[in-house]
């Protein structure tokens, strides 16, 4: 190994997990680790650990560290606006790394840093123009246009899961109602099934099995158990959510004429099923015109999408 190399990190900051990667050249990974977030995150725990990680790692010569977040980032600052899932605001995060790590550091939206991952290195290799639909807690996307990374006037192009698809309907995280994000993202799924459980305890008895017992611990996760066991207000709930990112997907799909659209996260991993609805819907809705020959596609790099993507646009923009 050749220690005088340039080694670029990246770290993806979930409401789960933080998750940290080495990468060399061409993106090859060279070290990874999982850390599970506390129940109320702060940036001190961020710092702390990605500082741990790279000293456990000096073997490698890191020159810079790529950061992806949900929420809205400020470009030329690197300054958390809003991260709705982390409940964080104004956040100097960039200023506050750099200043603990001595490094150079690139904060960008982590739908951002997937969607590059995914175009360079995994299913949107060879595209020009792509939408990366990632749904998890909630529902983020990034854009490809004519062969580079469009993020728009203010740095928040993608937030698909803040479009509105029911006028006057549920309440979503960002303080508006109807989003994609309340109906289809595993919090909002969730809040539905919890809602219906509550209403009717014998007809969720299935979901709330999954779930411990409990209608309160009702997530993504046992309502895809339950789905899986062939729980019918499960496949109802999973139909549902295949129509309403269907509809969302479609909106996207019609207005930006994108070749391909890459689907992942968490729920989609969850329940592979859901993918095969989406396809089929969005495919069925959206204009001839728009999807004759459009690709609808499986993320091929996974939850390593986002620490692959912060690292090579981090690389990109300082080496």
């Amino acid at each position: 190994m050749n220690n005088d190399c340039d080694y670029t990190a990246g770290a993806d900051i979930g409401g789960t997990n933080l998750r940290c990667g080495i990468f060399g050249a061409g993106g090859k990974p060279v070290s990874d680790e999982r850390i599970l977030m506390p129940e109320v995150p702060d940036v001190g725990f961020i710092i702390h650990n990605i500082k741990k990680f790279l000293n456990d790692n000096k073997k490698y010569n890191v020159k810079t560290v790529g950061i992806g977040i949900a929420g809205q980032i400020d470009a030329e600052s690197g300054s958390i606006i809003f991260s709705p899932n982390l409940n964080w605001r104004d956040v100097p995060l960039k200023k506050r790394l750099e200043e603990e790590l001595g490094l150079n550091i690139f904060v960008t939206n982590d739908l951002t840093a997937i969607t590059y991952g995914e175009w360079k290195y995994g299913a949107g290799k060879g595209f020009d123009n792509l939408i990366c639909i990632f749904v998890g807690t909630g529902i983020g996307s990034g854009i490809i246009l004519n062969g580079g990374l469009y993020t728009g006037c203010f740095n928040s192009a993608g937030e698909i899961g803040h479009t509105r698809i029911v006028s006057g309907g549920r309440k979503c995280t960002c303080g508006n109602y109807g989003c994609l994000e309340a109906y289809a993202g595993g919090h909002g799924i969730a809040s539905i099934a919890m809602e219906r459980a509550y209403a009717d305890r014998p007809g969720f008895q299935d979901i709330i099995s999954e779930s411990g017992g409990s209608i309160e611990s009702i997530s993504a996760k046992s309502i895809a158990k339950a789905y899986k066991a062939g729980s019918k207000e499960a496949v109802r709930l999973i139909d549902e959510t295949g129509e309403y990112l269907s509809d969302g997907i479609t909106s996207a799909v019609n207005f930006l004429n994108p070749c391909a659209v890459i689907l992942g996260g968490g729920v989609l991993d969850g329940i592979p099923e859901l993918f095969d609805i989406v396809k089929v819907e969005t495919l069925k809705k959206s204009l001839k015109a728009s999807s004759s020959n459009l690709k609808i596609l499986k993320s091929v790099l996974g939850e390593d999408a986002g620490i692959i993507g912060a690292a090579a646009l981090a690389s990109s923009v300082y080496f």
